[in-house]
């Protein structure tokens, strides 16, 4: 896909490092989980923040080079962008997930950070969809506003479920 601006590029950029970054939480976040109904609902959400970026990726910007390990110079440059803009949130910049977690001393703290950053994703992606010139990209963010929404969904019943201790 060929971008008009920067802004643009910068909204896919951004699209793609909240899936990054999601996925990344709920896997570590599941190997933390001692109870296996809860690991299992945050591997699932981390097996949909991985599909979510391969859309987003084949769709929009199969160049961005997104992996586990490797950063992009244009990545690099894009995320300062957004930094300086004050416009990033918590996944939407590049973040170590490890030190992250060692600060989530309790499960519930964690869940409760994960579902701030989902319904901030369906804020961010229903913007995206009111600003797409075509309709299939349109169409493409309302689909994971949708399955952004449902991820509120599944961690608002993981944090209801939890003992108070936890």
């Amino acid at each position: 896909m060929v971008f008009e601006n920067i802004e643009q590029k910068e909204a896919v950029m951004r699209a793609a490092l909240i899936e990054v970054n999601g996925y990344r939480f709920y896997k570590r976040l599941a190997d933390r989980v001692e109870d296996y109904g809860t690991r299992d609902a945050l591997l699932s959400l981390a097996r949909d923040e991985k599909k979510h970026l391969e859309i987003i990726e084949r769709k929009f910007f199969p160049e961005a080079g997104f992996s586990e390990d490797q950063i992009t110079d244009e990545e690099l440059v894009i995320e300062e962008h957004v930094e300086k803009s004050g416009a990033a949130d918590i996944f939407t910049r590049r973040i170590d997930v490890n030190a992250l977690l060692k600060c989530m001393d309790t499960t519930r703290k964690a869940l409760i950070l994960a579902l701030d950053t989902e319904r901030n994703s369906v804020k961010y992606f229903d913007e995206l969809a009111g600003k797409a010139e075509s309709k299939e990209a349109k169409d493409i963010y309302l689909n994971l506003v949708d399955e952004e929404r449902r991820h509120v969904a599944l961690i608002e019943g993981l944090i209801a479920a939890l003992p108070p201790s936890a």
